[in-house]
């Protein structure tokens, strides 16, 4: 069991583990679903040669996600994130590509693009994964942190995630992501 794991104070840590993403570090390719299982995006190519803003939920349907996260979003214009040179925006979460996208349309037209991730193939790859105890209760299995980023040409500019060096739920909201250009 020894080779398997490692303990570092305070933390337990499996060694496929991934580090957290960081500024500077750029964005790992890895499949989405846009839409449906069958649509398929690379979340690296959807960002490459723009700038743009990343945004992680725990969950579609979760209470802070739908009252409040998501909604600071929707309520910036496509004109306030050009006037930032924002070119795309998108939402994730550990969901399957159905629910995610019924969710998505209970927010109406909006210049946000929602991607599912559903094996949490990004959220891993990015060292986002949320697995706290009262979480796992709750939501039945590993989900992905309330996260936002400023994204380069899918390089990482701006990073803030909620419980991390001080940073809550709100350091998440559209009003961080625009403070990153």
């Amino acid at each position: 069991l020894k080779d398997r794991i490692r303990i570092v104070p305070h933390i337990f840590q499996s060694p496929s583990s991934a580090m957290a993403i960081k500024v500077g570090d750029s964005l790992p390719s890895a499949m989405m679903h846009d839409g449906s299982p069958g649509t398929k995006v690379d979340l690296k190519e959807i960002f490459a040669g723009k700038k743009g803003v990343l945004f992680g939920v725990p969950g579609a349907y979760t209470p802070t996600c739908t009252s409040a996260h998501v909604p600071s979003y929707v309520n910036v214009t496509a004109e306030q994130w050009k006037e930032k040179g924002v070119e795309v925006v998108v939402c994730m979460a550990v969901n399957d590509a159905f629910v995610f996208s019924a969710w998505a349309a209970t927010f109406g037209e909006t210049s946000v693009k929602f991607l599912a991730d559903p094996c949490s193939e990004a959220t891993k790859a990015m060292g986002l994964a949320f697995d706290a105890p009262p979480l796992l209760e709750a939501l039945g299995n590993p989900r992905c942190k309330r996260f936002v980023m400023g994204l380069d040409d899918g390089k990482v500019v701006g990073l803030n995630i909620s419980g991390e060096d001080g940073k809550t739920d709100e350091h998440t909201f559209a009003t961080a992501a625009l403070e990153f250009f």
